[in-house]
């Protein structure tokens, strides 16, 4: 496991993320779910890229590119036409051996965007031993704000899964976003006993790294147990915001020592980054911890008080 921060890291060297920055251009006359099934059982491949552009006080999404089962529903604009909520859609629900997802999102200059999810995702069982990938990056523009808030990620039992996150700033422009991963289903029983997970997470700003994450973790591995490693839990997951300024982080640290939440999180500032780290039991707590963060920060990232999304209702 490796930690980060501007150039400041603990653990294994990290390996600069290769994620296709576009995707193919869709064909309506030809393409459709079934067509991006390969033949011979290799597995579905899905991919969306996402345009935001501002235009006369309005953030709309502009140019956008879809194929397989991998949709955006229409936008919406809870908190004013100046910044559109957009919910990623994946009918199939999770991934098995060979599948592939590539998810791409720019918000172009003066536009804010938050994209979430309707529900966990989820990495099936592989009897192959072909990774299940998911390939998410996202650049956002000078004077732009990108919040990227999606559900948990579970891993079942037996999968193989490649979780790689990529945000590029360019200048002034903000980003805000979690990835909570979930090992096994413990409410259902079911341990997370074969198999593997790798993740990557990179933040950079002007080709600048700003935090670099990445895991490499067997389930048969001693870091499962490892005081070093994830002493024995089973989900964890990272928050981060870009803000200028230290928010706080002693009264923060105070005030989840007051509710119980120190015991499972711990929270730093450093150099324009603000990051939260999870590492517990359930993976509610892990979003509920992230939402309060968000919620209690999210002023100092673009000044705006916390929105929940409506979808998160259902």
């Amino acid at each position: 496991m490796t930690f980060n921060i501007k150039g400041r890291s603990m653990g294994l060297a990290f390996n600069r993320l290769s994620i296709p920055r576009s995707i193919p251009r869709s064909n309506p006359d030809t393409d459709s779910d079934q067509d991006d099934v390969a033949s011979g059982g290799s597995g579905w491949r899905a991919g969306i890229a996402v345009e935001l552009k501002y235009m006369d006080g309005h953030t709309r999404m502009g140019r956008s590119r879809h194929y397989g089962p991998l949709r955006i529903q229409r936008p919406f604009w809870p908190e004013g036409k100046d910044l559109a909520h957009l919910y990623v859609l994946h009918p199939p629900g999770g991934l098995v051996a060979g599948d592939e997802l590539i998810q791409s999102f720019e918000a172009h200059s003066g536009a804010s965007g938050l994209v979430t999810t309707p529900a966990a995702g989820k990495v099936y069982f592989n009897g192959n031993g072909r990774l299940q990938k998911q390939l998410t990056s996202m650049v956002v523009q000078e004077g732009a704000c990108l919040e990227w808030l999606p559900q948990e990620t579970i891993i079942f039992n037996g999968a193989e899964a490649e979780l790689n996150t990529s945000v590029e700033l360019r200048g002034n422009g903000c980003f805000a976003g979690w990835d909570i991963v979930c090992l096994g289903r413990k409410a259902s029983g079911e341990a997370f006993k074969q198999g593997r997970v790798i993740q990557n997470l990179q933040l950079t700003r002007n080709d600048q790294p700003l935090y670099r994450e990445r895991l490499e973790l067997a389930a048969d591995s001693p870091l499962t147990q490892s005081v070093l490693g994830l002493n024995g839990q089973h989900v964890f997951g990272t928050l981060i915001m870009t803000l200028e300024k230290d928010p706080g982080c002693d009264h923060l640290h105070e005030r989840l020592e007051a509710q119980g939440g120190s015991k499972c999180a711990a929270i730093t500032w450093r150099n324009g980054v603000f990051i939260a780290r999870y590492l517990g039991s359930s993976p509610e707590q892990a979003r509920t911890l992230f939402a309060w963060l968000w919620n209690e920060l999210r002023s100092h990232l673009n000044g705006r008080q916390g929105c929940k999304p409506r979808i998160w209702n259902t």
